[in-house]
């Protein structure tokens, strides 16, 4: 089952860069993925960038990984959705997240693909109570 993905990680500050070298450290090198920051760039600039990533790639489809929903990166993932019609947008990306991602992409179909990573990024957040 081969599809081709367009991978976006879109964050505050360097988060995005961050977790693309953690995911690649663990995985290895990832095809088509492109981290972005809003630190430098206005978000009419990094449309303009991710938009000439997609239409490089003309991949079947798009996915955003945000930091937090309703922000300005999210605003930004929503710009790209309305634009194209492949576009899919996660938000609390976190590294098991990415990990399951990356693992399962092109081993089954895109939309159990999509639920299995929300899935297996809720499952990376855990609270283990200290000793009393």
């Amino acid at each position: 089952m081969m599809y081709t993905c367009a991978t976006f990680i879109i964050t505050h500050e360097q988060i995005a860069i961050c977790l693309q070298r953690a995911s690649e450290n663990i995985l290895g090198e990832q095809k088509n993925l492109f981290p972005y920051t809003n630190l430098e760039d206005s978000l009419p600039v990094l449309a303009q960038k991710i938009t000439q990533n997609i239409e490089d790639i003309k991949p079947d489809h798009i996915i955003c990984f945000v930091d937090l929903a309703g922000g300005s990166c999210w605003n930004l993932a929503k710009m790209i959705q309305k634009q194209y019609k492949n576009v899919s947008i996660i938000s609390g990306v976190n590294l098991p997240m990415l990990v399951s991602y990356f693992t399962n992409l092109n081993e089954i179909p895109f939309e159990e693909l999509i639920k299995k990573v929300v899935k297996d990024g809720s499952r990376g957040i855990i609270h283990v109570e200290g000793a009393s």
